[in-house]
């Protein structure tokens, strides 16, 4: 089994680690596990332009790798789990997207993308 860690501290801001099942571990700016990992890495690493990006531009490039390397011929929600940390106030804030919030991103991403190739 694969997993996916975050966090934050005063010293080194947002962390995103992977590890897998062998216990090796890498870490970056963004992260992917599962099939296609490799491909959703190398797209990522050729997309994520900015040192610091905005949080909805981070989930709408999420949405496009998982789009463009998912082994379903149509992305829907039930297919990937979603979540961000955040700091609020000072605290740290973990949150998963329901399946309706994934959803609007799939929309948002979708309407991105048709009015690109208009």
């Amino acid at each position: 089994m694969s997993l996916l860690y975050a966090g934050w501290d005063e010293t080194y801001g947002f962390q995103l680690y992977g590890s897998d099942p062998s216990g090796n571990y890498g870490g970056w700016k963004a992260y992917c596990i599962g099939a296609n990992s490799q491909s959703a890495m190398s797209l990522m690493k050729q997309e994520y332009k900015d040192d610091k990006i905005p949080l909805a531009d981070a989930l709408q490039l999420a949405i496009k790798v998982l789009t463009k390397t998912c082994d379903a011929t149509t992305l829907t929600p039930d297919k990937f789990d979603i979540a961000t940390v955040t700091l609020v106030d000072g605290r740290v804030e973990y949150s998963q997207y329901s399946d309706a919030a994934a959803q609007t991103l799939l929309d948002a991403a979708q309407a991105g993308s048709a009015s690109a190739d208009a």
